[in-house]
Formats: structure tokens, C-alpha cells, sequence
């Protein structure tokens, strides 16, 4: 009688955990979404500040991605996810209290600490690596990967039930968040298995530092770029300044043996416009969430809007992560059909139609349903191409680091993205109204317009820009290695569409 192999054993058991952590982490961030307008009418906040809700755990976790997974590769990964999610469940009490208590600044100083949501990922699939090998890790990535996904859309399209559950509390429908978090704590402090990598101890505190500082000051001009309906001089100010503090810390990570994040990698010509489509990407996806929210739940009997309340929320941005799944399914038979650039162009053009036409036309039905298919496939194209495509053109021993990279490149995209559109939203926007009726029409077309820009521009880049699919030449000795190592393909804070296998590689333009 064949006995059972241990280590097959505990690889199952340690991917199951994950799987279940991981499903946690899926529906937290698609549980809000369809609730967002009912924070603002709750709160008395417009749809500008809203924006805050999602901005502010994005650009917290731009950063703590690649910092984090550092610290897993030196301290050991199972030490760093304990930090990540119980400060993930000391989020989802705060939001919750602050729901409670109807404070805004508590529910955003919760939603600060999700920004600890995003390292999730990329440390557990780490660990998988760690502890799997062969056949058995490809899959158990693919399945956590997925896991993700499925979990947002089912946080997504329960929100609205559960909200309607709980007789239309706000207080009561976050209240479930916490319990379910709690189980991922409990798995990850009981469960979950040690590994410590033994890489180099080195941290590049500086190369962090002046990386946050970057995005603070980006962050914040965009917020600020738009004051009063015009153009603001402190938004410009503070753009000047990230781009001058940007040249420094550019300089100072080329000089570095084991630098923040890699710029030579993410600059050479077959990887730089695959990390400015995510950018762009990030931007558009992770931006458009909190306006898509307010709009839909608008009164169209004030001149826009849908009406939707929390039920009808879950239904719309569920159908749109449904076609950004579908999307990502089919990419590998897309790369059999076509060139890795026409893909891309493709998922780019039907986001830039669908962004025009919602912004141009009457609120409809038809119209909605036209926006929800080409903005869910558009984007699911992309996000499921590019990582496929990153790791085929990057050196074999810069993969890993190559893969992480994208992650924040479309992290940042996000938190830059939701800056602009809460500074984008107070164009036109009427003074002395209540907070719940501050933002008119004229903000949105602004927000939808400059989402069909950022995708304009990733479009431009890839078509004028993208090599043909080669391996980028070493910038560095196979010895340096980026803080990143430990990062794992398209994970993003909000959804993570399945991954197309790696042998569907890239086909020569």
C-alpha cells in the first residue's frame, strides 16, 4: 500500500490556508464598493471626498508592497503577514466604528491601514514557492490567484443583499467585514507555516523614503491640481516638486547594488511600456470605483444618475468585474490570434470607447450595459495580458522582480488615478448645496473623459513602443537583486483576474 507523501500533504494544507485567506482578502475589497454612496448620504460627504475611500489605501499600498515583501524575504514571511492582516482587521474596526459613531475622518483613517491589504498576495504565493515546487506550485499559484477574484466578486455582489438584510443599516452591513478578517487572523496566526529566505538584510530605507515622499507629493497635486473649477498653482507646484524629487531618487536607485525598486529593469525598452500601461490601467480602474459608485446611486430626477441603491450597485459592478474575469480567461487564445500589441491595443481601445460614449450620451439603459461589457473586457484584457507578457521579455533571473514591479506600477496608477478624479469632480461643482449634491454632471464627464485620456496614452505607448517579445538584456549582475524578489504576478487592491499561463507566451510582431 503506497503511503502518503508528507510534503504533498502539507503543501495541500498550506494552500488551502491560503486559499481561504485569500478569498477573506477578495471579498473585504469588493464588499464597499456598491455601499460607497451610502457612506456619503450617511457621513454628509460629496463624491470628491469620497474618493478618499479609495485613494488613500492605494497609495499606502504602493508603497507597502515592495517595502513588505523585502522584509518577508529577510524576516520571513509568515511574521510579516501576521503584521499585514491583523492590521487589516484593526482597519475593519475602525471603518466600522467610524460608521457607528458617523465620523468620515475615522472611516479614512481605517481605510489608511487596508493599504496593508495588497502585501497579502504577494507574500503568500512567496511562501508557496518556498514550500512547493514543480507542477504543484504552478497550480496552487493559479488557484490562490483566482481565489482572489472569485472572492471579489462575490464581496461585490453580496454587499447590496447584505445591506438589505440588515433593514438599510449602514452600521450593520460593515459589521460583518471584522468577523470574517478575523478568521484569516486566526488561520495565519495558528495555521500558517515560517519560512525565512536568508536574503541579503540590506534595506534601501533611503530609496523608501524618498520613493513615499514621491508619491505624497504626486498624490496630493493631483488632489489639488483643480481648485474652483481652474487650474491650481499649488497643484502645479506640487507636481514640480515630485518630478524634481522623482530625478533624485532616479539618480540615487541607479547607484544602489540593492536598490528599492529596479529602475534600470523598468525602463529598458521591451518592459517600459508594459509598466506605463499599468500605470494608465491602475489609474482608470482602481480610480473610476468611488465616482462609478455616486453616479449610478444619483437621482436622475435631478438631470443624471441611475438611481441605483446598494442591491442594484452589487449588480452593476459585479457584471463588470464578470466581463473582466471572462476577459482575462480568453487572453490566452486572444495570443494565439493576435500580436501581444495588437491584444493590448485592443483591450485599450474598447476601455477609451467605452469611457467616450458613457461621457457623450444620455443616460440609458442600453447605454449602461454597453459601458459595463467594454469597460469589464477592455480592462480585463489588460490586466490578464501584461503579466503574462512581463515575464517572458524580463531575464530569468529578474521574473520575480519583474512580475512585482508591475503590481506597483498599477498600484500607484490607482492612487495617482483617484487623486486627479477627486480634483476632477469639484469642476462645475455648485456651492452652498448639501454635501450629497455639491457634484454635478459636468464633474463626472470630466472624470470619464480623463479615463478615456489615460487609456489614450497607454494605447499610444504600446502601439509606438512595445518591442517585439525578447528578453530585456541584463541592466545589472545576476547578483543584484531587486527588493521586490518575493512579488508574484497581477495582483491588484481591488480584483485580480486569473493569470494566463506562462506558456502562452508573447508571439514575435
Amino acid at each position: 500500500m503506497k503511503q502518503p507523501d508528507p510534503a504533498k500533504r502539507d503543501s495541500f494544507w498550506l494552500v488551502l490556508t491560503i486559499i481561504v485567506i485569500e478569498f477573506v482578502s477578495g471579498y473585504l475589497q469588493g464588499f464597499y464598493e456598491p455601499l460607497l454612496a451610502k457612506f456619503a448620504s450617511l457621513l454628509d460627504v460629496d463624491a470628491s471626498n469620497l474618493s478618499l475611500f479609495n485613494v488613500l489605501p492605494t497609495a499606502v499600498g504602493a508603497l507597502f508592497v515592495p517595502f513588505f515583501t523585502r522584509l518577508g524575504d529577510i524576516r520571513g514571511y509568515r511574521k510579516i503577514l501576521r503584521i499585514a492582516i491583523t492590521a487589516v482587521l484593526a482597519a475593519c474596526l475602525v471603518v466600522w466604528a467610524g460608521v457607528a459613531v458617523g465620523s468620515w475622518g475615522l472611516v479614512l483613517l481605517g481605510r489608511t491601514f487596508f493599504g496593508a491589504v495588497p502585501v497579502w498576495l504577494p507574500l503568500h504565493i512567496a511562501l508557496v514557492h518556498a514550500k512547493t515546487v514543480g507542477q504543484r506550485a504552478t497550480k496552487a499559484v493559479s488557484a490562490i490567484v483566482a481565489t482572489v477574484t472569485v472572492g471579489t466578486v462575490f464581496g461585490t455582489a453580496t454587499s447590496g443583499p447584505v445591506y438589505e438584510a440588515f433593514g438599510g443599516s449602514l452600521t450593520g452591513a460593515v459589521g460583518i467585514v471584522p468577523g470574517l478578517v478575523f478568521i484569516a487572523v486566526l488561520l495565519v496566526w495558528l495555521v500558517m507555516p515560517e519560512f525565512v529566505s536568508g536574503a541579503h538584510p540590506h534595506i534601501d530605507k533611503l530609496g523608501f523614503v524618498l520613493l513615499a515622499v514621491v508619491m505624497f507629493l504626486a498624490i496630493l497635486g493631483f488632489v489639488e491640481v483643480v481648485e474652483g473649477g481652474s487650474a491650481s498653482l499649488i497643484g502645479a507646484v506640487l507636481l514640480a516638486a515630485a518630478i524634481a524629487v522623482g530625478v533624485v531618487w532616479f539618480r540615487y536607485e541607479k547607484r544602489q547594488e540593492h536598490p528599492a525598486i529596479d529602475v534600470r529593469l523598468m525602463l529598458s525598452r521591451a518592459m517600459a511600456p508594459l509598466y506605463v500601461g499599468a500605470i494608465c490601467m491602475g489609474a482608470v480602474f482602481f480610480g473610476f470605483l468611488s465616482p462609478i459608485a455616486t453616479y449610478l446611486a444619483h437621482d436622475p430626477g435631478k438631470g443624471f444618475g441611475f438611481g441605483f441603491e446598494p442591491l442594484h450597485q452589487s449588480a452593476a459592478q459585479t457584471a463588470i468585474l464578470f466581463f473582466t474575469v471572462v476577459a482575462a480567461v480568453a487572453v490566452p487564445f486572444i495570443l494565439k490570434l493576435l500580436t501581444p500589441k495588437a491584444a493590448l491595443a485592443a483591450g485599450f481601445g474598447l476601455g477609451i470607447v467605452g469611457f467616450v460614449q458613457f461621457a457623450l450620451l444620455e443616460d440609458s439603459t442600453p447605454q449602461l450595459i454597453c459601458f459595463i461589457v467594454l469597460i469589464g473586457v477592455g480592462i480585463g484584457i489588460i490586466n490578464a495580458a501584461i503579466p503574462v507578457l512581463i515575464p517572458e521579455r524580463a531575464p530569468q533571473h529578474q521574473r520575480g522582480i519583474a512580475t512585482g514591479l508591475y503590481n506597483s506600477s498599477q498600484t500607484l496608477g490607482g492612487a495617482l488615478g483617484g487623486g486627479l478624479f477627486l480634483s476632477l469632480l469639484r469642476i462645475g461643482s455648485v456651492e452652498g448645496a448639501d454635501a450629497a449634491s455639491t457634484i454635478t454632471e459636468v464633474g463626472y464627464d470630466w472624470v470619464w473623459s480623463a479615463c478615456a485620456v489615460f487609456l489614450g496614452i497607454g494605447l499610444v505607448v504600446v502601439v509606438a513602443f512595445l518591442a517585439k517579445g525578447r528578453p530585456v538584456a541584463p541592466s545589472a549582475p545576476p547578483g543584484v537583486v531587486s527588493q521586490v524578489s518575493s512579488a508574484v504576478p497581477a495582483a491588484s487592491p481591488a480584483t485580480a483576474p486569473v493569470a494566463a499561463p506562462a506558456q502562452n507566451a508573447a508571439k514575435a510582431e
